[in-house]
């Protein structure tokens, strides 16, 4: 009779030590690649009626057809396993922490406004120093797209907005095709100024560490400052509207300082009310930009519009094979 209870208690140690094992590393039905991924290599292998064993130092694994039928493990084995389980839990309950917090700081679907700052050291001489960068504490804007929050695996498309008045223009396109678009401030109507290069760098800097933004789909639209931009952080195109490049020279900007991106592609809109002033700033942008178009236009339509920004964008999306 003990000797009877004494195998029951050995089946029942055996039954439990298999179930805990499967709860807390290889399951039932597991394929071979993943015992090997979890277990490493076997010290040997056997067939019996037609199943595969593999031997391990912890215990054995055994499977039928390639999937696992049978799991006898060490104790060693089912307590590292548990303990893995349980930071994995941990994990994935930080994140998912994490990620109520962003909900509530970062809603979809809307704009936001965010504090950033710059204090990078970082060589600026290729610009004067009247348009310098400034140090200092910044905010941008960031409209980020419906079911941004729903995987953490999702990078995505980005165009950076010189001012809030290019937003109007692209924003229906954009919320259809969920593009995250991070909108600079107003500068006091400055052209070209440190704190309208500062506010960049620190908005680029922040949002690019903060949010999933995908490395090759960065765009930034607007006017001159837009071409500065380009030359101090990676951009895959730009979209200029009635770029005044006249302000390069004034400022004493270098005239091939574009060059300084070989792969930069540019969206030129130009208006033909000023014949004089097209022929000059296409004669910059066809010498100076490796990659362009440039789209004239009739009158004076104001700050991008629609039309207008759909042309850009459908360029920029054909030149990237972007669907």
């Amino acid at each position: 009779m003990s000797g009877s209870l004494g195998t029951m208690k050995r089946f029942l140690f055996l039954g439990l030590l298999i179930m805990h094992s499967a709860a807390a590393g290889i399951e039932k039905g597991a394929s071979r690649t993943a015992v090997l991924t979890e277990l490493g290599e076997p010290n040997g292998s056997m067939i019996r009626d037609g199943k595969e064993i593999l031997l391990f130092k912890t215990g054995t694994v055994t499977l039928l057809n390639g999937k696992v039928t049978a799991i006898d493990l060490s104790p060693e084995y089912a307590k590292k396993a548990e303990g893995r389980a349980l930071e994995a839990e941990k994990i994935q309950t930080a994140k998912r922490a994490e990620l109520e917090k962003q909900k509530l700081f970062y809603p979809e679907d809307r704009v936001v406004q965010i504090d950033c700052s710059y204090s990078r050291t970082e060589n600026w001489e290729m610009l004067p120093e009247s348009i310098r960068p400034a140090r200092g504490e910044y905010q941008y804007d960031i409209y980020i797209p419906q079911g941004y929050h729903e995987s953490d695996s999702r990078f995505y498309k980005c165009l950076f907005l010189e001012s809030p008045a290019f937003w109007d223009g692209v924003k229906d396109r954009l919320r259809k095709e969920k593009w995250i678009v991070i909108i600079l401030p107003d500068a006091a109507q400055q052209q070209i100024g440190k704190t309208m290069n500062g506010n960049f760098l620190a908005a680029y800097d922040d949002a690019t560490q903060r949010f999933r933004i995908a490395g090759e789909y960065r765009f930034i639209a607007g006017k001159v400052p837009t071409a500065i931009f380009a030359t101090m952080r990676p951009a895959a195109g730009i979209i200029l509207q009635n770029p005044d490049f006249s302000g390069f020279q004034k400022n004493g900007i270098a005239l091939d300082f574009l060059r300084k991106n070989p792969d930069l592609r540019a969206y030129v809109l130009l208006g033909n009310n000023d014949r004089d002033n097209v022929l000059y700033q296409g004669k910059f942008v066809v010498d100076r930009i490796p990659k362009y178009h440039i789209e004239v236009y009739q009158d004076e339509p104001g700050i991008q519009p629609q039309f207008l920004a759909d042309s850009a964008i459908d360029w920029m999306k054909k030149e990237y094979n972007i669907p």
